[in-house]
């Protein structure tokens, strides 16, 4: 536990102290493309999960009508048995 707390610790210390000689060195720049780039990378995936949402859509709308033709089928089959017992008549078991 108290190894992960140092860890912890080493790289937080480690990460201000990149963040500081960028800051030095470089100013603002790749700050701001590291943000140009994640701006990019939502916008994609804001993108993609749209189309994936439409696709999930369009999957739901084919098993919905699916259901309804198969609920159909079934309940034509049960009226045409029924029909076919009431032509032949009950069934006699033994």
């Amino acid at each position: 536990m108290i190894k992960g707390l140092f860890k912890i610790i080493g790289f937080i210390i480690l990460a201000v102290i990149i963040f500081l000689a960028l800051s030095l060195w470089q100013g603002g720049k790749p700050f701001r493309w590291f943000g140009q780039k994640t701006e990019k990378a939502g916008e994609v995936i804001k993108e993609k999960s749209d189309e994936i949402g439409k696709e999930a859509d369009r999957i739901k709308e084919k098993k919905d009508d699916i259901k309804d033709t198969t609920k159909k089928v079934s309940e034509g089959l049960r009226k045409t048995g029924d029909k076919i017992k009431d032509i032949t008549g009950p069934s006699k078991e033994k």
